[in-house]
């Protein structure tokens, strides 16, 4: 399925943005008087419509794109390290050596505040100690991502 946000927050914008409510099988808008957005077969089907008014749906819109920025700029901020560490390969085999090449690792990470702590003295073992939050939320992701691809496979979605 494809949804067009575009068309669904241009409807949601122009709909009544006061609050919908639902009265047994109806759901109305409060803020006019007897006024019957939806009559409904069932009180489950009213009770989603009554809390997908305009108001949700803009809100979920929203919310849509302020992830969606957030994954672009990790991806961005994950593209700019990774240029960084392979400018300090060309700087270790084509420029000032591998002293003049930690200093661009040393620069992007000193920047935001993301040096190790002091008192690290084994590399292994300070990985091995701090991958394993990052695996474990690498793992929750591709689970995720393969169950939404299961469902989409069967139709579900």
């Amino acid at each position: 399925m494809n949804i067009d946000k575009d068309q669904l927050k241009a409807l949601a914008q122009a709909a009544s943005q006061s609050h919908w409510d639902q009265d047994g099988f109806e759901v109305h808008n409060d803020d006019i008087e007897d006024y019957r957005v939806a009559q409904c077969r069932s009180m489950p089907d009213a009770a989603f419509i009554a809390a997908a008014s305009p108001a949700s749906i803009l809100e979920l819109l929203a919310e849509n794109e302020e992830l969606r920025m957030l994954a672009k700029e990790m991806d961005l901020m994950f593209g700019r390290y990774l240029l960084g560490m392979r400018a300090s390969v060309v700087e270790w085999r084509h420029g000032k050596g591998a002293e003049a090449a930690m200093q661009w690792i040393w620069n992007g990470l000193a920047g935001p505040g993301e040096l190790p702590p002091e008192e690290e003295k084994q590399a292994q073992a300070y990985f091995d100690r701090e991958v394993v939050m990052i695996e474990e939320g690498l793992e929750e992701v591709y689970a995720y991502r393969d169950k939404r691809r299961s469902e989409k496979a069967k139709g579900g979605i």
